[in-house]
C-alpha cells in the first residue's frame, strides 16, 4: 500500500487547496520539513483525522486529551476551519430559515459562497491497494467538515468510484477493517520524541490497551475474536433451549455480564473525562502561577519550585532541631544547679564504694568461715589427744578472728547512706555527669546556633516565596492567588476522583473474571435442542483448535517479536551489548516487555535515558511493523529528538530505510535534522517538500532533494 497523494484544504494552518504527491521508486523515504508552529503535527494531525474523524480518540492519548480540552469531538471539529475564515463565515447574516433550507436542500448557487468558506477538508488517494474480494488499484478516503452546518462527512471512492460494499458495510468501518485498525494507528503515525511513552507504561489499564494493540497489529485479535463469537453462540443456544430454571439462571448472569460492562464503560468514560479535566486544571494553574510572578515581578517558576522544596526541607530540619533541643532542656536543670549537682554525683560514688567494701568484706569473712570450718574438720580426723586438739582449735580460732573484716566500719564514718542507688542507676547519673561536663556546653551552644541560623533561612524563602505568588496590597494579584488556591482544590478533588474510579474498575473487571466464569460453568450443564447438537458440536470442536492455535501463535510471535526487539535494539543502540536479551511475558490480556542484562537481571525500564527510551520504543516499532506483515506508510514526526550523533545516523541509515515501504518523515531542518545527517539519508530520499508560512497560512513548496540547505540558505 502506497500514498500517492495527499491534500489538505482550509485545514487548520493550510488556508486554500494544498497538495502533496508521492512517487514509488527505490528511494523509500519522503522529507516534509518546515519551522516550528509552521503545521508539521497538523499535517500528521489531518492523516489521523481523515481516516477517524471522532475514532480518532481510540487513536492516541493525545487526540484523547485534545477532543477533552475543545469540551467535544464537535468543538474539536469546528477548531479545524482555518482561523480567518471562521471570521468570515460569522459575519455572513443568515436567517435561521435559510440556514434550514441549507440544512435541508444542500448549498444552491446562491449560497455556494458559504460553502467555499465553510468547509475544509481531507483527502488521501491510496495505490497498490490489495482487499480481498474487492480487486482496485486505487482508494480515495476524504473526510468534509462544514463549519457552518455543523456537519461531518467521509467518502470513499474505489478507483474513483462508489462501492457499494464499502457504502453498505459502512465507511468508517470499512477503513478500519480494510485500510489501517484505528487501535494499531499508533505504529504507523507516531511523534518520535513521544513514543518514549511505550517505554513508562506502568498502570494495569495502559498494559492492556498496549496489549489489545499487539495483539491486533501482530494479526492474533482476529482470531480471538473468531473464538468469542463462536462462545457467545454456543451461548445463544443454550439460551434458546435448556430447563426454565436453567435459562434463568443463564439469563441472569448474561444481564448481570452485560451490565458490569455497561458500568466498566460509562466508568471508564467518566474517568477521560475526569483525566481531561485535571489536565486542563493543571495547565490553568501553571498559567496562573505564571501571572502570579509575571505581576509580581518575582522568580521564575522553576526557581519558585525549587524554594518549596527547600521551604519544605527547612521546616523538616527547624522540627528535628527543636527535638534535639527538647531533649537537651531535659538536661539543662542539671547542668544549672552545678556545685550541687556534682555533690550529688560525689555522694553516689562514695555510696558506690562503701556498697563495694561491704560486700567485698562479707566476701571475705564467708571465705574465712568456709575455711576455719574445713580445718576443724580435718583436724577431728587427726591422731590428736584431747588436749592437743583443743590447743590447735584455740590457736586457729585466734588466727581466724584477728583476720576477719568489719563490715560495718569498712568506711569512713561521716558518710551516711543517702540515696541507695543500684548499680543501673550510678552509671546512668556518671553518663549523664560526665556528658554535662565534657560535651553539654558545646553541644548546645552550636544547636541554639543551628535553630537560629535556619529560623533565619526559613524566614527568608517564606519571605521570596510569599513575594512571587502575591501582595495582599494588589487587588489584581490576589484575585489571582485565589483563583489559583480554588483550581488547585479542584485539582486536588479531581485526582482522588479519577484514582477512585481506577479502583472501582479494577473492582468491576474481578467480578467480571468471575461471572464470565461461573456462566460458562453454567452453560454446560445446559441441554440444548436436537436442531442445533450439530451446529453446537461444530462451535466446541473450533473453540478448542482455535484455543490450542492462539496458544502456539501467541508463542510463536513472542519468540519471533523477542529476537526483532532485541535486534533492532542491537542495530541502534551504541552500548555493546548493555541489553543482552528481551523476554515478553504474556498473562491473560496484559502484557510485559523486559529487557535483561549480562548476569540476567532485568533493566529498569525508569533508569533509561530519554534517548535510550526513544531507541527502545523506536525498536519495538520496528518489530511491530515488521511482524505485523502491515504494508502500509510509516510518519514520524520529531524524528531525532533526544538522540547523539552515533545513535542518529544509526536511526538515520538502518531505521528509516527498512521500516517500510514509504516513510515520510517531518523533520526541524537544523536542529532535529543537520546538513551532515541528511546526506547521510540523502541516497535513500525520494522527495522533499518545504512547509512556507505567509501571514498564518500555511503552504507547499517541493524542492530538489540534494539542493534542501541551498534552497533555504
Amino acid at each position: 500500500m502506497f500514498i500517492e497523494s495527499i491534500i489538505l484544504h482550509n485545514y487548520r494552518a493550510y488556508k486554500g487547496h494544498n497538495k502533496v504527491s508521492f512517487k514509488p521508486a527505490s528511494k523509500n523515504i519522503f522529507l516534509i520539513a518546515g519551522n516550528n508552529g509552521f503545521g508539521k503535527t497538523t499535517f500528521l494531525t489531518s492523516l489521523v483525522w481523515c481516516l477517524y474523524g471522532k475514532l480518532m480518540v481510540d487513536v492516541d492519548e493525545k487526540f484523547r486529551r485534545d477532543i477533552n480540552d475543545a469540551q467535544g469531538y464537535k468543538n474539536y471539529a469546528r477548531q479545524g476551519l482555518h482561523k480567518t475564515l471562521v471570521h468570515t463565515v460569522n459575519s455572513y447574516e443568515i436567517s435561521p430559515e435559510e440556514r434550514k433550507q441549507i440544512a435541508k436542500h444542500g448549498y444552491s448557487i446562491d449560497s455556494e459562497y458559504i460553502k467555499e468558506n465553510a468547509q475544509y477538508y481531507v483527502e488521501i488517494t491510496l495505490a497498490d491497494v490489495f482487499i480481498p474480494s474487492i480487486p482496485c488499484s486505487s482508494i480515495t478516503i476524504k473526510r468534509t467538515y462544514d463549519y457552518f452546518l455543523d456537519i461531518e462527512t467521509v467518502d470513499v471512492l474505489i478507483d474513483g468510484q462508489c462501492n457499494e460494499l464499502a457504502k453498505e458495510v459502512g465507511y468508517d468501518i470499512f477503513i478500519n477493517d480494510f485500510i489501517l485498525s484505528k487501535d494499531i494507528a499508533k505504529f504507523f503515525f507516531f511523534d518520535a520524541e513521544k513514543i518514549v511513552n511505550l517505554a513508562e507504561v506502568k498502570s494495569i489499564d495502559e498494559k492492556r490497551r498496549l496489549s489489545t494493540a499487539y495483539s491486533e497489529v501482530l494479526g492474533i485479535k482476529k482470531y480471538e475474536d473468531i473464538k468469542r463469537n463462536l462462545e457467545n453462540l454456543r451461548l445463544k443456544f443454550r439460551k434458546s433451549a435448556g430447563s426454565t430454571a436453567s435459562k434463568s439462571k443463564l439469563d441472569k448472569l448474561t444481564s448481570s455480564l452485560a451490565d458490569i460492562e455497561s458500568q466498566i464503560s460509562a466508568k471508564e468514560e467518566e474517568r477521560n473525562v475526569v483525566d481531561g479535566q485535571i489536565l486542563k486544571c493543571r495547565t490553568e494553574s501553571v498559567q496562573l502561577q505564571e501571572r502570579l510572578i509575571r505581576e509580581g515581578n518575582a522568580i521564575s517558576v522553576e526557581e519558585l519550585n525549587k524554594q518549596k522544596e527547600l521551604l519544605s526541607a527547612l521546616k523538616e530540619k527547624d522540627y528535628k532541631l527543636k527535638l534535639q533541643l527538647r531533649d537537651m532542656l531535659d538536661i539543662a536543670p542539671f547542668a544549672i544547679s552545678g556545685q550541687l549537682f556534682t555533690h550529688l554525683r560525689d555522694q553516689v560514688v562514695a555510696e558506690k564504694n562503701i556498697k563495694t567494701s561491704v560486700a567485698n568484706c562479707i566476701a571475705i569473712n564467708d571465705t574465712l568461715t568456709a575455711v576455719q570450718t574445713q580445718i576443724a574438720k580435718n583436724i577431728a580426723e587427726l591422731q590428736l589427744s584431747d588436749s592437743q586438739r583443743l590447743a590447735l582449735e584455740h590457736v586457729i580460732s585466734e588466727a581466724f578472728e584477728l583476720n576477719v573484716a568489719d563490715a560495718n566500719h569498712s568506711h569512713p564514718g561521716d558518710i551516711k547512706v543517702l540515696l541507695d542507688y543500684t548499680d543501673n542507676e550510678t552509671n546512668e547519673l556518671q553518663a549523664l555527669y560526665d556528658n554535662i561536663r565534657y560535651s553539654f556546653s558545646a553541644i548546645f551552644k552550636q544547636l541554639v546556633k543551628d535553630i537560629k541560623n535556619n529560623s533565619l533561612f526559613l524566614a527568608k524563602t517564606h519571605k521570596k516565596i510569599s513575594a512571587a505568588e502575591y501582595d495582599d496590597w494588589n487587588a489584581d494579584i490576589k484575585a489571582i492567588r485565589i483563583h489559583k488556591t480554588e483550581i488547585d482544590e479542584l485539582l486536588t478533588e479531581l485526582e482522588a476522583q479519577s484514582r477512585q474510579l481506577s479502583e472501582q474498575i479494577g473492582t468491576l473487571n474481578k467480578e467480571l473474571v468471575v461471572l464470565k466464569k461461573q456462566l460458562s460453568e453454567v452453560a454446560k450443564h445446559v441441554r440444548i435442542d436436537e436442531s442445533d447438537k450439530e451446529k453446537d458440536a461444530i462451535a466446541e470442536r473450533l473453540i478448542a483448535e482455535l484455543t490450542t492455535f492462539l496458544f502456539e501463535l501467541r508463542a510463536k510471535r513472542r519468540f519471533s517479536l523477542e529476537r526483532k526487539i532485541l535486534a533492532g535494539i542491537s542495530v541502534l543502540m551504541h552500548k555493546a551489548d548493555f541489553i543482552h536479551n528481551v523476554r515478553i511475558e504474556l498473562k491473560e490480556d496484559i502484557i510485559e516487555i523486559e529487557l535483561i542484562d549480562k548476569s540476567g537481571e532485568i533493566i529498569s525500564k525508569e533508569k533509561l535515558s530519554k534517548g535510550e527510551q526513544q531507541l527502545y520504543a523506536t525498536a519495538i516499532l520496528k518489530a511491530l511493523v515488521e511482524e505485523s506483515g502491515i504494508d502500509f506508510p510509516v510518519f514520524i514526526d520529531s524524528p531525532l529528538q533526544k538522540f547523539d550523533s552515533i545513535h542518529s545516523r544509526n536511526i538515520i541509515t538502518k531505521f528509516y530505510p527498512s521500516v517500510s515501504k514509504q516513510v515520510v518523515i517531518f523533520p526541524l531542518l537544523g536542529k532535529e535534522l543537520s546538513e551532515d545527517e541528511y546526506n547521510a539519508l540523502l541516497p535513500n530520499v525520494n522527495k522533499v517538500y518545504i512547509i512556507e508560512n505567509e501571514e498564518g497560512c500555511s503552504s507547499f513548496r517541493k524542492v530538489t532533494p540534494n539542493k534542501l540547505f541551498e534552497t533555504l540558505s
